[in-house]
């Protein structure tokens, strides 16, 4: 079960994050960073997107260019370079044909293999099912609509629904694959990492959201909920202990109703809130930050209407203003996740700024124990670092 213990030790907490900002500035350890994280299971994108035979999109996996294609009734993914000459066999975010190099004109099957090469037996003397060319696959799941993709290590046979743990059932209820989404895009000068972790705290939000979620001043410790599970945390606006157990069981069951703001943070990059908008309405968005460089990101976010029915009844007056809000709310909600995103992505630029003055032992509060959380999974993951404070074997190999 996740763990909601309310006191920490904040002093431990900080001395996991020493040395943490050298990745926001040196391209050597960004690069080590990004070998380690290209193994561990990450949002790619929305089923939507490839709804239909021969569907393709493009996303990246810690930097490295992927794309997931539908074949039938199943999605593949394979690493974006051809196997020849290494050029990218998708030069677009989306799209839907074969698997057919620009360059020379490499094809490939749905098993990744190549199958025509112009001119093979007299340029490279063989025949393509000779050469046995292939593409670099990636490991493909799915959780509801959300598609999820790693380089998958030698020995590891984790599963997505392992990966998520007690929240698989959640995130599969909070977004059916039937359900178009509304998309968000945009760069972010700063580092990832930075982008991440104000995600994960709510010590920010009266300086930064003033206008927004900080109207109603600062949260009361005592009023909310962390949960900790895996390499993953949650913040519900809520004290229940049970509270993240008993949604998701009710969302194994389908019985969950929608009730308080809920966000969930996927480690190594994935947001996903349940929030709502005006009355009795709830939206619920899957928001990325990709990692470009040391100093770029790109933000990607999903949202929507929420699937469940809310957990109080709609007011009185929502039968005679409801038709007219049902057509302006999609674009006010558009134009606030945009406005609260960029929000926060302003600080992470200014940040990135003084990157290599940035203390390695920040001082955390009690609305900051999350990022304490985070770091943890990052230095289990990329430093290879256990709850002893030792060196893992599976790192070291």
């Amino acid at each position: 079960m996740p763990d909601t213990a309310a006191k920490t030790d904040y002093a431990a907490e900080v001395r996991k994050l020493d040395a943490w900002p050298d990745t926001l500035f040196d391209e050597a350890a960004f690069r080590r960073e990004q070998m380690q994280l290209a193994r561990v299971w990450t949002f790619l994108g929305h089923s939507w997107d490839v709804a239909k035979d021969g569907d393709w999109f493009r996303a990246t996996i810690a930097t490295r260019s992927v794309f997931v294609q539908r074949f039938g009734n199943e999605l593949r993914g394979f690493e974006n370079r051809c196997v020849h000459r290494s050029y990218p066999l998708r030069t677009k975010d989306k799209g839907n044909g074969p698997m057919r190099c620009g360059f020379h004109h490499w094809r490939y099957d749905a098993e990744g293999r190549a199958v025509e090469i112009p001119h093979c037996e007299q340029l490279f003397g063989t025949t393509p099912q000779e050469m046995g060319a292939r593409l670099n696959r990636v490991q493909i799941a799915t959780c509801g609509a959300l598609i999820f993709g790693r380089f998958q290590a030698p020995g590891d046979n984790e599963t997505l629904e392992e990966y998520l743990g007690e929240a698989f059932p959640i995130f599969q209820a909070m977004w059916p694959p039937s359900v178009k989404p509304q998309f968000l895009t945009g760069p972010v000068k700063a580092n990832w990492r930075l982008c991440f972790q104000i995600a994960v705290e709510d010590y920010h939000v009266v300086a930064v959201h003033k206008g927004v979620f900080g109207k109603d001043g600062y949260l009361k410790r005592e009023n909310i909920g962390y949960f900790r599970w895996g390499l993953h945390s949650a913040f519900f606006t809520t004290p229940e202990p049970d509270a993240f157990a008993n949604m998701a069981a009710a969302c194994q069951a389908s019985t969950w109703r929608s009730a308080n703001y809920r966000v969930f943070h996927i480690f190594p990059n994935l947001t996903i809130s349940h929030y709502r908008t005006d009355g009795q309405h709830w939206h619920v968005m899957a928001m990325q930050y990709s990692a470009v460089a040391t100093d770029r990101t790109l933000m990607r976010a999903w949202f929507n209407h929420a699937p469940f029915p809310p957990g109080q009844p709609h007011p009185w007056y929502e039968p005679i203003v409801g038709p007219f809000k049902d057509r302006v709310r999609p674009a006010i909600v558009r134009y606030y996740s945009r406005k609260v995103l960029s929000q926060d992505t302003g600080v992470c630029e200014k940040l990135q700024t003084i990157a290599r003055q940035i203390n390695p032992a920040p001082i955390l509060g009690g609305l900051e124990e999350r990022i304490g959380w985070l770091e943890d999974s990052y230095q289990k993951i990329v430093r290879g670092v256990d709850d002893t404070g030792q060196h893992s074997r599976s790192a070291a190999e």
